[in-house]
């Protein structure tokens, strides 16, 4: 009786589920220095994104980055981006809002002048809230005044 059972396919061998392969954009996002964050993929580039004071245009060394990094996340097939602009807390809050604001459309025209559509990014001017360093040392507004790039969490979803 065994053996028929057997026969009719019910000693099946235990087949353990397999995780699925890993997102080829996932690994791509990895290789350019994006690092997962709880929404989305937060670039991590050797040089960050970071303007002078009062300034909202970007360095050379910028526009090489960006080209690079656009480039790669479009043969990644990532296509939206949300650009998040910085300042530190010198100044009217008014005024550095419409700073991060200008930084941010800054980063956003170089990605779209390298193959991204303009209503797949989202710009966003912080000003100095949520600043990426302290604000009590030169060094950290220094740092502050910059531009995050995200890989919002949705657009790996399949």
């Amino acid at each position: 009786m065994a053996l028929l059972a057997c026969v009719l396919g019910a000693c099946k061998p235990e087949v353990k589920p397999q995780p699925p392969p890993p997102d080829p954009r996932q690994a791509a996002l990895n290789a350019l220095g994006f690092t997962r964050t709880e929404d989305g993929w937060l670039l991590n580039l050797p040089e960050p994104i970071s303007f002078e004071f009062d300034r909202d245009g970007l360095k050379p060394s910028m526009e090489e980055s960006i080209a690079k990094t656009a480039e790669e996340l479009l043969k990644a097939e990532v296509r939206r981006l949300r650009i998040e602009g910085h300042t530190d807390n010198t100044g009217v809050a008014e005024y550095n809002v419409a700073l991060s604001q200008r930084r941010a459309h800054a980063v956003a025209q170089a990605f779209i002048a390298h193959g991204f559509n303009a209503g797949d990014i989202t710009e966003i001017g912080l000003g100095p809230k949520n600043p990426v360093a302290s604000n009590t040392t030169r060094e950290g507004r220094a740092a502050n005044r910059c531009v995050v790039i995200i890989v919002p969490v949705d657009e790996l979803t399949p």
